[in-house]
């Protein structure tokens, strides 16, 4: 089985309940195996790594995330830039 490695840069933004968060600057990496999953660690600025397991869909557009660190309850869609 093959896989793919990358960097990852851009923002981060979020909610938390009807709490807004900001965009924050993060960078990180990660690895895509040949059946569209993959590990990814994003760090936000000043913060801890975060860990996630994720799957590729809209034919590479967007990655459907988990994060898998203990304690934590966090789901996203990470999108490609249009660059």
């Amino acid at each position: 089985m093959h896989s793919w490695k990358s960097v990852i840069s851009g923002q981060v933004a979020g909610s938390e309940g009807d709490t807004a968060l900001t965009f924050t600057p993060v960078t990180g990496s990660y690895t895509v195996d040949t059946d569209c999953t993959g590990t990814a660690t994003i760090t936000p600025e000043g913060q801890s790594a975060l860990n996630f397991s994720f799957v590729v869909v809209d034919w590479g557009k967007e990655m459907l995330a988990i994060e898998t660190d203990a304690d934590t309850v966090v789901s996203g869609t990470l999108q490609r830039s249009k660059e």
